[in-house]
This record gives C-alpha cells, sequence and structure tokens, in this order.
C-alpha cells in the first residue's frame, strides 16, 4: 500500500496514486472530462466521512482521495431507464449511490444487490445542487461477513497509517505520495456487471487487452508497466499502453499499487 518502509497487512493492501488523468469514472451527464486532476487510488471509508467531505473532496488525515470504497446495508433500490440509485446506510449514515448505466438495455439487469442485503460500493464523490452522493463503479454483494470487519479494520489502519507518516515526513503528504486502498480480499469479491467473461463492456481491443493481462497477474504488487509492455510488444506500442492504462484507472477498472508503475484490476 505504501512505500517498502511502510508495507503492513501483509502487502495485501494495495493503491496510489496515478497523476496525470483527468477525473475517475464515467462521466454524469453534463459533465466534462478533464479538469482538475484526481487520484486513482481506493480509499476504505465510512458513510460519515463522505458526508463530511467539502464538496467532492475527501480528506483522510489532510491527504485529499476521490475514490473510495465501503459497506453498508441496501435500503432501496430505485431503477431508472439510465441509471441505478441504492439508498446504502450503515453504522454513520446513509448516502445515495449511483450507477450510470453504458447504452441501451434493463437497467435491472445490472443490479447485482437487493434490499436489506449488505454490499461493497466502489466509486468516486459526487455533488450536485449541493447533494452529496457516490457515482459507483462497482455495487457488489459481499461475500462473507469477514467482509464487514475487514472494513472497518481497513478505514482505522488507513487512518493510522497516514498519521505516523506526516509524523515522520513533518507536512500532509500531496498527490504524489502513495496512499492506501481496498484490500485483495473484499475487492476480489466484485464481480462484474459489464460482461460474462469478466472484461468490462465499452472497451476498445487495445484497452481490453491490458485489462486482461493485468487482471491475471496474481503478484500482490500487480503487474509492473516494463511487464506489460514486453506483453503486448508486437500488438501495441507503449503509447497505446500509457493510454490504456490512463483510460482504465480513471475508469475505475484498474488501480495501482505500491507505485504509479504497478497495476491491478478491481475485479482481481
Amino acid at each position: 500500500m505504501w512505500d517498502q518502509s511502510g508495507s503492513e497487512f501483509g502487502n495485501q493492501m494495495a493503491g496510489g496514486f496515478f497523476t496525470g488523468t483527468p477525473g475517475g469514472g464515467q462521466p454524469t451527464p453534463g459533465e466534462k472530462k478533464g479538469g482538475a486532476q484526481r487520484a486513482h487510488n481506493i480509499v476504505p471509508v465510512n458513510i460519515k466521512d463522505i458526508l463530511d467531505a467539502v464538496d467532492e473532496k475527501l480528506k483522510i488525515e489532510d491527504t485529499e482521495a476521490h475514490m473510495v470504497t465501503f459497506v453498508g446495508t441496501v435500503e432501496q433500490i430505485e431503477s431508472k431507464q439510465t441509471n441505478v440509485s441504492y439508498t446504502v446506510r450503515d453504522d454513520t449514515g446513509s448516502i445515495e449511490v449511483i450507477q450510470w448505466i453504458e447504452g441501451e438495455g434493463n437497467a435491472m439487469a445490472h443490479i447485482q444487490v437487493m434490499e436489506g442485503n449488505f454490499c461493497r460500493v466502489v466509486g468516486s464523490i459526487r455533488q450536485t445542487n449541493d447533494r452529496r452522493h457516490v457515482m459507483a463503479f462497482r455495487v457488489a454483494n459481499l461475500t462473507t461477513a469477514n467482509e464487514i470487519t475487514t472494513h472497518l479494520l481497513e478505514t482505522q489502519w488507513v487512518r493510522m497509517k497516514l498519521r505516523q507518516m506526516k509524523r515522520k515526513m513533518g507536512q500532509p503528504m500531496n498527490n504524489s505520495s502513495v496512499m492506501g486502498a481496498g484490500m485483495t480480499g473484499p475487492l476480489a469479491s466484485l464481480s462484474n456487471p459489464s460482461s460474462a467473461s469478466g472484461i468490462p463492456g465499452g472497451l476498445s481491443s487495445y484497452q481490453a487487452l491490458v485489462y486482461t493481462i493485468i487482471q491475471a497477474t496474481t503478484a500482490e504488487t500487480g503487474m509492473e508497466k516494463s511487464q506489460i509492455y514486453n506483453s503486448v510488444k508486437g500488438k501495441m506500442g507503449q503509447r497505446d499502453v500509457d493510454a490504456a492504462l490512463e483510460f482504465l484507472c480513471s475508469e475505475g477498472h484498474i488501480y495501482s499499487t505500491v507505485d504509479e508503475d504497478h497495476f491491478k484490476s478491481t475485479d482481481s
């Protein structure tokens, strides 16, 4: 998750800021890509953290993060033509979670959870007309009750580690610093609603190839960029690989781990 000196939890937690790319996730209607650079790590939080954030900026121990993961109970599901709206509650509060549907089709087919069940959400914080919500990349059932306990430990561990690193550095971390994300265990339970083959829908052939290579890695630190270059040598150029990585990060399909050159799939 952090650097070599700060590795904890048996290197199971992984994350990092993927700099130089636009805001994470599929833009909502009327929202333009580009603008301010955003972090592409996945930070475990509780719902109160999101509700207390300033605008769309969530800071954990003075360190900004935009992609979050949390667990809670699904209180309500509302299917619309272009999106599915969930009301999710944990012990700290409740929030609306919106999952946008790509292309035409039955929105109900994208729903993987039921009202009254526990779920895990991975997404980005958004605010519309002073109303806070989460734009979801994934909304999926928990596979075991242990994930609830694990998530609570994650949220505390992140804060503890950030405070420790701030004391060592003497100042808040910035967006080039390595920061935390979800654990591989809980994230591995998130099934992909877009494709039975495990490859998200809407990807180009280059993007799908890079995603497949990253998804196949079993290394806890993920796939290193140079390994991806070697894997697609003769099929893709390095610029094409970089563009695919940037897109996959911004859409929440992959995230950086020990540094900005190692990647894992959110479904791996």
